[in-house]
């Protein structure tokens, strides 16, 4: 039997030196999904800046344990592995740094690996239908 491999543009990535995930950073499901998680993880933070003004100082810190807990489980999704526990470990998502929450400045790692993956995939298909363009406008001239 004839064994055919090809690639299917899935790559390792390693987050933070944790954990690792594959994904393929140029698939329009994957996108897709990016796209849902990013707007389910803002509805959360929409909820917990919401709450604060509502919620008594004693109730707002067990809120937030119980959003950052939904908050990981919409990102263990997105990769369909349990990521959460091993990369951010006791830290709540919420938390700041760099002036964003944790779980967006994730997110905007992973969107911006996303957009420089299609650029890149864009120009070696362009460079690829060249080469066999010019091959076959060759032969049948």
């Amino acid at each position: 039997m004839k064994t055919l491999n090809f690639s299917d543009g899935r790559e390792e990535y390693r987050l933070n030196d944790k954990v690792s995930v594959r994904f393929n950073p140029t698939d329009v499901g994957f996108l897709e999904k990016l796209t849902e998680t990013y707007e389910r993880l803002d509805a959360l933070q929409e909820e917990l800046n919401s709450s604060r003004e509502t919620l008594s100082e004693a109730d707002i810190f067990p809120f937030a344990r119980g959003q950052d807990a939904k908050m990981r489980s919409v990102l263990d999704e997105l990769f369909d592995t349990p990521i959460c526990d091993v990369l951010f470990g006791s830290l709540n998502l919420y938390a700041s740094a760099g002036g964003f929450p944790v779980w967006a400045n994730f997110m905007i790692a992973i969107t911006e690996e996303v957009e420089s993956a299609m650029q890149g995939e864009l120009a070696a298909r362009e460079q690829r239908i060249a080469k066999y363009t010019a091959k076959y406008r060759n032969e049948y001239q």
